[in-house]
């Protein structure tokens, strides 16, 4: 509205300017949005009509049922600023705030407070004795050192969050809904839809909104009624007098028109990423139970002999002067006793708490971030992180023809008119009224239930849109005209398992009384008692007639056609619900053929040398069904009896016949959906662990019974098949379900690598801090028994720190960052109940914790004497020793995963780098921040050694692969037995 301004000039002469401004009148004045909320919500019949009805609220809502909202930005911001918006509530996290938490995790590390403790106890107690400007710089150091632990943790916390958030959150994976806005039908993002806005549902549609249903045809809802995702059918309509929609809800069957009376209030809550759940979650979980517990044994045994050591004064004391006395020496002050004990504290606690195993945990959030990443680049979004260790085990796929081994789009190539082919179909030589027939049953016959005067034509699905392409390409069909001159007064839709729809019509210009079907040819021949000639005639089909039909039936089936049948009679309104369905005319049969996919027999051959067995399910007749099977390499050319059957004759097996039969049963034709879901759940019953790909809304229930999901995202009105996928495929192209297996096994395998690398170190760690901690190697003038001062492990505090990077981070890195390579794919699939820790894995850590402890011990017993060597040197010898020993697994875990040892060193530019930094690093500790570390200078000749002595465990590790199996007991019995456990 506009409103004329008046305002007074400066000047003397008190002239007036005169402005118009545009004011936008208060919008939904006299209007209570909680009302319609709670209309909605309770199903209130009775308050709906206290509101004045449906045409009430729309107008209540300033919005029109054929031309929608305005849909201008001012209309658009006034509809979220007062009833809130989907839009509103899709906010993306915090990031820094999620690195906040993140960091605070880290610093809740029991090792880093138990660090900061001890740290910050011995810089009190030495402050007091030596003075602070001999202790600052050193805890200054630590403290520093600390903090770089602490961040770096948290940014590898932080990673796998964004990763998974990134992917979640990808724009193109936004479900989508038809909406009408200024009289124009377009298609948007159920974010961007605003209360008010006038939304055409079709099965596969999710419900945008809480919504009132205006009209439509036979619309069945599926809405989740519990947090378990149990679920209720539901019919919408005026008939049943149920016009109410839920958000969330997914349409199953019908169509229609509805008007959303509330958005935003119902969007379910994020939820909590779940990295790995089921039986190899609780083995993990497991194995860090036993090995933590395992640490705490000998850190208690430490302890307990170190008090013993301490009260009965076999404990000496060092200063900085290098001057040694034994604890109760008069020499001796408190301090050092004080100092003595914090470190006959700090020396178990940090044995018991180096030996946990929390690295598996954040190796699978960093492997699964790094696929999920990989994957989303390739246009793959993985709904359910925690299913990659069952991709790893899938041995049976279980897939559709149209759509998955065939092209989604359809192309007309046969046309049968009666018993005459007519392949390029002039319109001038079919009967006129023969001609209107087949616009009608072809133009009509859709799925767009709409009133006559509605301008709205939404998408047919690939078979419609190219039968409908023909019939204005070949016959001239006008669809504006036509839709104008009949009027529809009942439509039946078409579903998976009666494999037919209808339409009831009235001809505007005489009133008459048609009835269409259209569907498989298979199913609409057997309904038809007459045919229509060329001519017009209409004549009886006989036996004879009938063979000769079947006969080009078959015909077509065999070359891998797909053939839909129309049917017409009329006839009246209280007629059509008596009349017998075996007394239709044919109009005509239509042969569509589906091109197979680009690669379809390469990924075919890919998959079966993968040891997956694939198995064709399809509604498409037994020929039809054995032609597609046959060119994409499903079928041998010489399958044997039992390979092909009917989808009924499968129904009817009993549950042992269908069980012991599945090996053979390669394709199932003419499968209904409920087909479909025995076949996937007869599998899971004989052990198999099935992925099954779908395409169509009959898909649904085998989606949900198989234990991976998988669809292709990019074909129209299937977003309740994409709510019940676990993957979501947004390429055209069947090649990355391959890539997605291929990645499933890299991810199981790169565990297992981490696991076997992180066990092996913890248990050498283990072991030789507490030999080292117990038995000093060479006390000169004391007790052989006697313990060093503070009772320390064999490493300062940073030393330590920097074991954990690289244990924690950068072996996690450079083992699980990596490309699945092709070699995985030419294996069997694993056993879903083979344990995580296999006997390979058993044998090969034994014999590396076996020689790194005996060549770690010998340094740290005989090191001084047989390499003429300081302490400090020693020391440092040792500390080097095991951080190479740990590089060394690192690449033997690499190099002895794959068969083409030297091909792959040249293929693992950025690993090796990793290890190259790793291996730099360590020599800036030990070189050049010595005094910060706590180390001591090497000369080539023990650098030369402690490289030697890492590489020796290569030729070790090779042997293995061939050696017997030596197990180690108590990994032995760690297995997964909780497949309710999970890693979140």
């Amino acid at each position: 509205m506009q409103v004329l301004l008046e305002t007074m000039s400066g000047n003397s002469d008190e002239s007036t300017i005169s402005t118009v401004m545009d004011i936008e009148p208060a919008r939904f004045a006299n209007f209570d949005p909680s009302s319609i909320t709670t209309l909605v919500r309770t199903r209130n019949r009775r308050l709906l009509q206290d509101l004045g009805g449906l045409d009430a609220i729309i107008r209540a809502l300033e919005t029109d049922t054929e031309n929608g909202i305005r849909g201008d930005s001012r209309d658009i911001d006034a509809r979220r600023n007062i009833f809130s918006s989907n839009s509103n509530q899709l906010q993306e996290r915090n990031l820094v705030k999620c690195f906040c938490v993140c960091a605070v995790k880290a610093i809740k590390d029991p090792l880093i407070i138990i660090v900061v403790v001890f740290t910050v106890l011995s810089l009190g107690f030495g402050i007091k004795k030596d003075g602070l400007e001999w202790i600052w710089p050193e805890g200054v150091i630590k403290l520093l050192a600390i903090f770089t632990v602490v961040i770096v943790s948290a940014g590898t916390n932080f990673w796998p969050i964004t990763q998974c958030h990134d992917s979640s959150g990808t724009s193109s994976y936004t479900p989508q809904v038809d909406v009408v806005r200024a009289g124009e039908w377009t298609k948007i993002p159920i974010s961007s839809v605003v209360v008010g806005d006038i939304v055409f549902l079709k099965p596969g549609d999710q419900v945008p909104g809480d919504a009132l249903f205006i009209d439509g045809s036979s619309l069945h809802l599926e809405n989740l009624i519990n947090v378990n995702g149990r679920s209720e059918c539901v019919e919408v309509g005026h008939e049943n007098k149920n016009p109410f929609l839920f958000s969330g809800s997914m349409v199953v069957d019908g169509y229609a028109r509805i008007v959303v009376t509330a958005d935003g209030k119902n969007k379910r809550n994020h939820q909590q990423v779940i990295w790995m759940e089921g039986k190899h979650a609780d083995e993990l979980l497991n194995l860090t139970t036993v090995v933590g517990k395992l640490g705490q044994a000998v850190a208690f045994a430490t302890f307990f002999l170190f008090l013993c050591r301490f009260f009965a004064g076999n404990v000496y004391h060092d200063d900085k002067k290098g001057n040694k006395a034994l604890l109760g020496d008069e020499k001796v002050e408190i301090w050092d006793h004080l100092l003595a004990f914090v470190g006959i504290l700090a020396a178990p606690a940090l044995i018991a708490l180096t030996s946990g195993l929390e690295g598996l945990v954040l190796a699978v959030k960093i492997t699964l971030a790094y696929s999920l990443r990989k994957l989303m680049h390739a246009k793959v979004l993985v709904r359910k992180p925690s299913l990659c260790h069952s991709v790893a085990s899938v041995d049976t796929i279980c897939l559709n023809k149209t759509g998955t081994l065939t092209a989604y789009f359809a192309e007309v190539k046969k046309f049968w008119l009666g018993l005459s082919s007519i392949e390029e179909a002039p319109h001038n030589l079919i009967a006129p009224n023969v001609l209107e027939l087949l616009h009608q049953a072809i133009g009509l016959n859709t799925i767009q239930p709409r009133s006559a005067n509605s301008t709205f034509a939404p998408p047919i699905c690939s078979t419609e849109a190219a039968i409908s392409d023909w019939a204005v390409r070949h016959f001239g069909m006008d669809k504006e005209n036509l839709r104008q001159s009949c009027t529809i007064l009942v439509i039946e839709p078409f579903n998976s398992t009666n494999k037919r729809s209808g339409v009831l019509i009235s001809k505007n210009n005489d009133n008459t009384i048609h009835v269409h079907r259209k569907g498989a040819a298979d199913v609409i021949l057997p309904m038809c008692s007459h045919y229509y000639e060329t001519t017009g005639i209409v004549n009886v089909i006989n036996k004879t007639t009938r063979a000769l039909l079947e006969q080009i039936l078959e015909g077509m089936t065999k070359n891998g056609f797909r053939c839909i049948a129309f049917a017409h009679r009329k006839t009246s309104i209280e007629e059509y619900f008596n009349f017998s369905k075996q007394q239709l005319t044919l109009l005509g049969l239509v042969g569509l053929k589906n091109p197979l996919r680009n690669g379809v027999k390469r990924v075919v051959k890919d998959c079966q040398r993968a040891g997956i067995n694939l198995k064709l399910l399809t509604g498409d007749n037994i020929l039809t069904a054995t032609v597609v099977a046959s060119r994409s390499g499903i079928l041998e050319p010489d399958n044997q009896p039992g390979e092909i059957i009917e989808g009924e004759e499968f129904r009817n097996y009993t549950s042992e016949e269908r069980i012991e039969k599945l090996d053979t049963i390669r394709v199932v034709a003419g499968a209904t959906p409920f087909d479909k879901f025995l076949m996937v759940q007869s599998l899971k019953k004989k052990g198999n662990v099935v992925a099954y790909l779908g395409r169509g809304l009959g898909d649904v229930q085998a989606l949900r019974e198989a234990d991976v999901g998988l669809c292709f995202g990019t074909q129209g009105g299937t977003e309740i098949l994409k709510a019940c996928s676990n993957i979501v495929i947004q390429k055209k192209d069947l090649s990355i379900v391959f890539d997605i297996l291929r990645w499933g096994r890299g991810f199981y395998v790169s565990i297992q690598i981490y696991t076997q690398f992180l066990i092996t170190a913890t248990l050498v760690d283990l072991v030789v801090d507490f030999v080292m901690s117990i038995f000093p190697s060479d006390p000169p003038d004391f007790d052989a028994m006697a313990v060093i001062s503070s009772g320390k492990i064999p490493y300062p505090v940073f030393q330590l720190l920097w074991v954990k990077l690289i244990l924690g981070f950068f072996a996690a890195i450079s083992l699980i960052i990596k490309q699945p390579s092709e070699e995985l794919m030419s294996k069997p699939p694993r056993d879903r109940d083979e344990p995580l820790m296999n006997d390979v894995m058993q044998r090969s850590i034994s014999a590396q914790a076996i020689y790194q402890i005996a060549v770690l011990l010998a340094i740290h017993f005989k090191g001084q004497s047989i390499l003429k060597v300081n302490v400090n040197e020693k020391n440092t010898l040792i500390f080097t020793t095991y951080v190479l020993c740990q590089v060394s697994t690192v690449v033997n875990a690499r190099l002895f995963e794959e068969k083409k040892i030297f091909q792959e060193m040249h293929n693992k530019k950025c690993f090796w780098g990793i290890i190259g930094f790793i291996v730099l690093l360590h020599g800036m500790l030990v070189e050049v921040l010595k005094n910060l570390a706590g180390t001591a200078r090497l000369d080539s000749r023990q650098w030369g050694i402690c490289f030697l002595i890492a590489a020796a465990s290569t030729p070790i590790s090779g042997l293995l692969k061939y050696a017997t199996a030596m197990r180690i007991p108590f990994l032995t019995n760690v297995r997964g037995t909780n497949p309710k456990a999970k890693i979140d």
